[in-house]
């Protein structure tokens, strides 16, 4: 079937499956709309709880959502896929364990290592080096409250004009967590983790902390893992309307790299390792330390005033079959916003302005190695990234149901260095110097139809400055820019709870990788593509199925997390409106939840990727579709016990999680897939006191 009738056919199903779905409960965090004003009690002034979040988050017009912890506490909870899978727009599939491949809206498609495009915070304070790159696996699933995700140009409030948009993973306070919590869970390949995690509230003060530890062998040959993760934070309320918070955040995490399959390695014995990958010793080990302040004020004429600052050390060890990257890096910054009322037109006018600052140097060698033991220094380089934001929104009440926003994003940034080491590149001195700056203007209208649903629409603009993976001394590119025009709505009724995005970005610059030679997924060169466009739907549902089925107060409730995205080159002069690979064009994530009220719940659930999606640019040769069937089962004994199974791919299907990009494989079947983990079974138990 051509492809442009099977999106047409697929966007018709996706219209019929939403019009005869059950009507329901949701199990994601959407709103009861109400007034749009944030109204949920602030027990800390510089966190908010998930109440206060979705309330939040309702403000904006544009694709977001807010996943409670305690909706991926029920199971094994290690990865950004298990945070973020049923958040319909967000792609996160695990290359190997936690290293993993995270994109929304089609953001960093050519990017199979680390990530870039969307901006990433911990209470609201950057996780992103100065570059933009970012790494997740400090995150510890087990020690947040909850995420919001700020789907596209829709997280202005941070800073962030990206394609992809940004997430933020919150964590408790003394305010919200019971006292101690202890988690032991364990399962198929030799998984064991211990968490503990405390709060509590002291007079004025009170305090957050969180300790794991997590060890796997992993499904894979030469996949093993040990991550150590501690999470702290302590705040003072100085006053109601004054308080400020420390936060600590280190992470030692371990992990061996098995590498890519072909194709046929694949379906032959998906538990294989990259000969080159093991044979070399490759690794991703890295010692991280994050220390922050933030303090926030609220004036006696109810502006809201926050500052911070924040600062970085983080250690990488990285042998690969190429060579051994060894990168300490040292990140400084700052941030601050004013969010005030006020009249314009004797109408209610609501403004935020606010800024980002940010500094980073990273000593980068490159060494020659034999299993990760160096043996000569083969590059030495002094990044330093400079990154200036100041923003601004305006939101104009025309009426009590109309809102009209603008907003504006100034970016300058710098990317230098200083070639330390000349014997490379040929004896040539590889420093340079490259500026980026831009706006990004924004407008939007947010509609409360009712108390219960809401309509939007926006146009924005992003830009996106490269990381130094994308650049070099000989490469110079431009910023990625691009264009989205946004509609959606959210809300519910008395039997279903909604949220549904249609867009269409259009982006110049982009940045793709061109892998020179499609045996080896280290030789790639990113270039900017002159024109591509991303366009997709967006569909979150949910709600009780059915009620008193085996028992009086039990319930059945449904979710699906459905996401069509097709990114494509624009009329390019080399690959015309070929499909841009790296993601499936259709992603879906659909469950039950039975609770019965004696404690036990039972969750059947399944992952489902109907076509399977090119690994080149020429769009020769692709992966295959598949359906994965999971359960999870819980036991809440009493209010301090509770335990949990957690079954996966119980089929022990064998697909391909996800893969890298080449450029022509010309159908030839080369190493460009990431196994999918076969099945699991995983169980655990959690006491509170």
């Amino acid at each position: 079937m051509p492809i442009d009738a099977r999106f047409k056919l697929t966007t018709l199903s996706t219209g019929l499956l939403v019009a005869f779905v059950p009507m329901a409960q949701t199990t994601f965090a959407n709103p009861a709309l109400g007034n749009v004003e944030v109204q949920a009690q602030r027990e800390a002034l510089s966190a908010a709880n998930v109440q206060a979040a979705t309330e939040k988050l309702n403000q904006i017009a544009g694709g977001t959502a807010v996943v409670d912890a305690k909706s991926f506490e029920a199971g094994k909870a290690v990865t950004i896929k298990d945070m973020l899978d049923f958040t319909p727009g967000v792609f996160a599939q695990s290359r190997v364990n936690e290293e993993a491949r995270l994109s929304i809206r089609g953001s960093g498609l050519s990017r199979t290592f680390h990530m870039r495009g969307i901006r990433l915070l911990q209470d609201g304070i950057p996780i992103n080096l100065a570059d933009g790159g970012s790494d997740f696996q400090d995150i510890d699933p087990l020690a947040l409250q909850h995420v919001e995700v700020y789907k596209g140009a829709n997280a202005l409030q941070y800073g962030a004009a990206s394609l992809g948009g940004a997430i933020n993973f919150v964590t408790p306070t003394g305010y919200t967590t019971p006292n101690c919590v202890a988690r032991l869970d364990a399962g198929s390949h030799e998984f064991a983790r211990a968490q503990f995690k405390t709060g509590n509230v002291l007079g004025h003060w009170d305090y957050f902390a969180s300790l794991s530890q997590l060890r796997s062998d992993g499904f894979r040959q030469f996949s093993g893992q040990k991550n150590t993760r501690l999470n702290t934070n302590a705040g003072l309320k100085i006053s109601p309307q004054l308080e400020t918070r420390f936060y600590l955040i280190h992470g030692d995490m371990n992990q061996e790299l098995p590498g890519n399959l072909s194709k046929a390695q694949l379906q032959t014995d998906p538990t294989q390792a990259n000969a080159a990958s093991a044979g070399t010793n490759s690794q991703r080990d890295f010692l991280i330390t994050r220390v922050a302040n933030k303090t926030t004020w609220v004036s006696p004429a109810g502006s809201e005033y926050n500052a911070g600052i924040y600062a970085v050390n983080k250690n990488l060890y990285h042998p690969l079959s190429f060579g051994l990257i060894d990168q300490q890096t040292r990140d400084v910054g700052t941030f601050g916003n004013r969010i005030a009322q006020g009249k314009l037109f004797n109408l209610r006018h609501d403004t935020t302005l606010g800024y980002n600052l940010v500094w980073g140097v990273t000593e980068a060698r490159i060494f020659n190695h034999i299993r990760g033991d160096r043996t000569g220094l083969r590059s030495y380089e002094d990044q330093k990234a400079e990154n200036m934001e100041l923003y601004g929104e305006s939101r104009l009440h025309l009426n009590d149901s109309l809102q009209w926003i603008t907003g504006l994003q100034w970016t300058h940034a710098v990317r230098s260095v200083e070639d330390e080491f000349f014997g490379d590149n040929g004896g040539l001195d590889g420093s340079y110097e490259r500026r980026y700056a831009k706006f990004s203007p924004k407008l939007g209208v947010l509609w409360q139809a009712s108390n219960a649903v809401q309509v939007y629409g926006n146009l924005s603009r992003a830009f996106e400055p490269p990381t130094f993976s994308e650049t070099s001394s000989t490469r110079a590119l431009e910023g990625q820019e691009s264009t989205t025009f946004e509609v959606g709505s959210r809300g519910e009724t008395a039997k279903v709870r909604w949220d549904i995005s249609v867009y269409q970005s259009r982006l110049k610059n982009e940045f793709v990788t061109f892998l020179l030679n499609p045996l080896n997924p280290f030789s790639g060169v990113i270039q900017n593509a002159e024109n591509t466009r991303h366009q997709g739907v967006e569909i979150g549902l949910a709600g009780p199925f059915a009620n008193n089925m085996l028992s009086q107060g039990d319930t059945l409730e449904w979710t699906l997390a459905y996401t069509l995205g097709r990114f494509r080159f624009n009329n390019d002069r080399v690959y015309g409106n070929a499909f841009i690979p790296g993601i499936p064009e259709e992603y879906v994530r659909a469950k039950l939840d039975y609770k019965h009220p004696s404690g036990w719940s039972v969750s059947p659930n399944i992952e489902y990727v109907p076509q399977g999606y090119f690994v080149d640019l020429a769009n020769t040769f692709g992966s295959e579709p598949y359906l994965l069937l999971g359960l999870g089962a819980s036991y809440q004994a009493s209010d301090t016990l509770r335990f949990f199974v957690d079954g996966r791919n119980l089929t022990n299907k064998t697909y391909a999680a996800t893969t890298s990009v080449t450029v022509n494989a010309n159908g030839t079947d080369t190493p460009q897939f990431a196994p999918g983990e076969k099945r699991g079974v995983y169980a655990g138990v959690e006491i509170k006191w």
